[in-house]
């Protein structure tokens, strides 16, 4: 099992979506990457063979390496292996895939032990890199088993696993505040009919939260007559039909018009071939149709397995990949990103507007304030380290130390332990990106096993919903101005802003700010400013 705080895949894009035509950055963390020997990543391009493009990968200071891609320019996806030397790294056999325009994200995976056999955590890992998936909803029965591989590893996401039998409202509501983003039914699995009155107090609850729950769909007790069901009796509840039916064709017809009749049925695609997603579709329209591939269960090479795996037909990069040359782009990036963020509020595309501040939408907001945080600092380049800041006082190094010693005093606060004994400013000799990474994983970790009532927060002792709050302003506003000053807001989230200026308007309004304090009087923000500008203003900054 996985105990570092930080677990990426070895093979990922620094270039944002948009940036990599014609070129890109890619950065490599895998198992070669502590090697003396001069590394080559090996590229095929669009699923093409031999002879490959050979691209020398150059030695970063947090020990990855790095190398800009050449020419892109039309293309979908590149493929690709790490050598050094006559030593491999090929993805235990799998490859390594990147998609160019778009993040792709598996809307049904699964974990269930550590290794690299099928369901395993390695395997998982080794899948989703071969099918250049950068993010997946996981989930098995075993629900502490999942919190304890996923966390703090940026590309897993949770879903609670429910049953009439349990866990119960009050497990279902402490997990979704700790991060999970929807719940799991598996009817044929646990035995009950997918309508079970049974499931009705913690269907209420996914009613309240506001999240998606996705349900297998198969024929008995999976069958989608019986979904449809649980969706008119929470309406206001999105269902997700899991591999649209797992049985005869006519199963996906019905459950493909149950989704065109009702408007909280999303159709989900694993071991769909590509000629049926299109169909799916066509039928209940490209906003409704997930891609999921229920990784690993064929193990490491669920996405490239040969023979094919999906009906003996196509295996899952042989299907992306028609499907991609088929679809408007568009609609590609519906179906493999978008569609899938938006429905579970995942970071990036379509993610809607944080809710009031709870102590768990808090404690989401924080997570997704150090995920911001680590985007940007992973960006600054070593040329950028002297360059000035909105914070007068600090260069780009010193404010990158200023976000180190944040998330360590969040850590430790969270922890019980004394805020004082780290100073304002961390010292990261050149190794920020390291050092962040290390910080913010520990403080999620921390926060997510804390419940303390009160904190000793640097503002003081306060109920921990308040603290956090705190925590969460000073990285989004620090990150806004380590953005501003490398050039990189195009990696800021706006909806952290609109939540990090709420947080500001309750903590630090007008009347308790004094002469001489870190924040001054609010200024007038411009008509057309965006979060990040309103922020700006109301802490007494001008907007930039």
């Amino acid at each position: 099992m996985p105990t570092s705080p930080r677990a990426d895949l070895p093979l990922t894009w620094t270039s944002p979506v948009g940036q990599r035509a014609p070129h890109g950055r890619v950065r490599y963390r895998g198992p070669l990457a502590a090697e003396d020997r001069a590394l080559q990543l090996h590229l095929g391009f669009d699923g093409s063979g031999p002879p490959f493009t050979v691209v020398a990968l150059e030695r970063e200071d947090d020990d990855c390496w790095s190398a800009e891609i050449p020419d892109t320019d039309g293309r979908i996806l590149l493929d690709g292996a790490v050598a050094a030397g006559d030593d491999w790294d090929n993805n235990g056999g799998a490859n390594y895939r990147l998609w160019l325009d778009v993040d792709p994200v598996d809307a049904h995976v699964h974990a269930r032990s550590p290794g690299a056999e099928p369901m395993g955590f390695d395997a998982l890992r080794m899948a989703l890199a071969s099918g250049g998936m950068t993010h997946g909803l996981v989930s098995w029965q075993d629900n502490g088993f999942v919190d304890q591989v996923a966390a703090g590893v940026s590309w897993l996401t949770r879903l609670v696993w429910v049953s009439p039998g349990g866990p119960g409202p009050d497990d279902v509501r402490r997990r979704l505040a700790d991060g999970a983003v929807g719940l799991k039914l598996h009817p044929s699995f646990d035995e009950f009919p997918a309508d079970s009155p049974g499931l009705d107090p913690v269907l209420q609850v996914a009613a309240e939260a506001g999240v998606p729950v996705t349900v297998h769909t198969a024929p008995g007790p999976s069958d989608p007559d019986l979904i449809r069901r649980l969706a008119e009796r929470f309406p206001q509840v999105p269902f997700v039909l899991y591999h649209t039916f797992l049985g005869p064709p006519e199963g996906r017809r019905r459950a493909a018009r149950h989704a065109q009749q009702l408007a909280n049925l999303y159709l989900e695609t694993s071991w769909c071939r590509s000629a049926e997603v299109l169909r799916l579709i066509d039928e209940v329209g490209a906003d409704r149709v997930l891609f999921g591939s229920d990784a690993a269960v064929d193990g490491p090479v669920h996405f490239v397995r040969s023979p094919p795996n999906i009906e003996m037909v196509e295996n899952y990069n042989e299907s992306l990949l028609t499907l991609a040359r088929q679809l408007p782009p568009e609609t590609t990036r519906a179906l493999l990103a978008e569609n899938t963020r938006r429905l579970f509020r995942l970071p990036g595309t379509g993610r809607p507007q944080a809710g009031p501040e709870t102590a768990g939408s808090v404690a989401a907001l924080f997570a997704d304030a150090l995920a911001q945080a680590e985007r940007v600092v992973e960006q600054v380049g070593r040329d950028q380290r002297a360059l000035p800041t909105p914070c007068a006082q600090w260069n780009v190094q010193a404010l990158v130390g200023h976000l180190v010693a944040t998330a360590r005093r969040a850590a430790r606060a969270a922890q019980g332990r004394s805020v004082s004994a780290v100073p304002q400013v961390d010292e990261v000799d050149g190794r920020g990106r390291a050092r962040f990474a290390a910080a913010a994983g520990r403080a999620r970790q921390a926060w997510r096993e804390a419940a303390p009532a009160d904190v000793a927060a640097p503002w003081g002792v306060l109920p921990a919903p308040v603290a956090l709050s705190g925590f969460v302003l000073e990285l989004v506003a620090h990150t806004h101005d380590l953005a501003v000053s490398t050039g990189r807001v195009d990696l800021l989230d706006d909806r952290l802003a609109t939540a990090a200026l709420r947080l500001a308007e309750r903590l630090l309004p007008a009347t308790l700010r004094a002469a001489g304090t870190a924040v001054a009087d609010p200024l007038p923000a411009p008509p057309d400013a965006d979060g990040y500008g309103r922020l700006s203003a109301f802490l007494g900054r001008a907007p930039r």
